[in-house]
């Protein structure tokens, strides 16, 4: 089975890999509040699960290679709550 995350490939191997049919998966999840009941990082924990649930579907000949999902978002509605990673939108669309 091929490597399919980005943090488990050598740069050798990723220096051989055909970089015009590689698709680059970027997971955005935010920590954020979800209510008292719920941990701040319900929504990379939503994204993690769906990568686990879509990693075996995946044919060995689609070259998909899953980044680290990316837990600090665009979260100004939720700044009054304890916790909130955020972004600026700005920084957001010049780091994406």
């Amino acid at each position: 089975m091929q490597k399919r995350f980005w943090a488990d490939v050598s740069a050798p191997e990723l220096a051989g890999l055909d970089r015009a049919a590689l698709i680059a998966v970027l997971p955005v999840a935010a920590i954020e509040q979800h209510g008292p009941h719920l941990p701040l990082g319900t929504d990379a924990h939503i994204a993690e699960g769906y990568i686990a649930r879509i990693l075996p579907l995946l044919p060995d000949t689609l070259p998909v290679l899953f980044l680290p999902v990316q837990t600090i978002g665009v979260s100004d509605e939720h700044l009054s709550f304890t916790g909130t990673l955020t972004l600026a939108p700005e920084t957001a669309l010049a780091a994406w």
